[in-house]
């Protein structure tokens, strides 16, 4: 969460397909399209902040409309390096959850109005507490069972000291699924969220354990479960 008086009342807006921007995260962007050089030289003259928004795909104007969900995020510029094409490759981080209250705009690119979208508990003190602790559990067990996760990725994780934004760079990196992503940007509970995406480590634990089963390798008892 950022205060809001460093929350813009209006931003440009990025619109992409399976792609899901999360407070804190780090977003490689490559921009070619001559809307989106021109917004960001605008940005980069101004504030360095525009949101990342998913295109939603559910509707049947996406295609041509480029309709986007109502929540995303804003992020900042952190680096930016312009390619002899004049295309550019930039890193952005993630600010905060937003809502698009209104598209202001639509050219030269897109901009909306937003409001800051603040987080709850969504449950009891002692689950905020462990919850990381939980979700290194499983991220740990992922491993073992040979899913290809650095270890350097549990290492950032464990070194993070806020709950909420362990588990949000967790779903940002870990997370193959852009639908469940944006569900999970959109639950406010921070409960909530952590449950939804325990059932994704969940399955995504018990597929491991069948590749290892159909290739007669998994002793549970080596492994453990969660």
């Amino acid at each position: 969460m950022i205060e809001d008086s460093a929350i813009p009342s209006e931003v440009p807006v990025m619109t992409l397909s399976s792609a899901v921007l999360f407070p804190q995260a780090m977003m490689p962007l490559f921009i070619f399209e001559p809307r989106y050089k021109k917004m960001l030289s605008d940005v980069l003259n101004n504030d360095r902040i525009f949101a990342v928004a998913t295109l939603d795909e559910r509707s049947e104007a996406a295609a041509h409309s480029e309709t986007p969900y109502s929540i995303a995020a804003i992020g900042v510029v952190r680096a930016c390096k312009k390619n002899p094409d004049g295309s550019l490759n930039l890193v952005l981080q993630g600010l905060a959850r937003v809502e698009l209250e209104a598209i202001v705009s639509e050219d030269p690119y897109r901009t909306a109005r937003i409001r800051q979208i603040l987080s709850e508990r969504g449950g009891p003190e002692d689950q905020i507490v462990t919850l990381k602790s939980r979700l290194l559990s499983l991220i740990q067990t992922q491993r073992r069972l040979g899913a290809g996760i650095p270890k350097e990725v549990l290492q950032f994780l464990a070194n993070i000291s806020e709950p909420e934004n362990a588990l949000d760079l967790a779903i940002f990196t870990l997370c193959s699924s852009a639908t469940l992503k944006q569900e999970l940007l959109e639950t406010r509970g921070i409960v909530p969220r952590f449950e939804k995406f325990a059932n994704f480590l969940h399955s995504e634990i018990e597929r491991l354990k069948l590749d290892i089963k159909l290739k007669g390798d998994l002793d549970d008892q080596n492994i453990g479960h969660n």
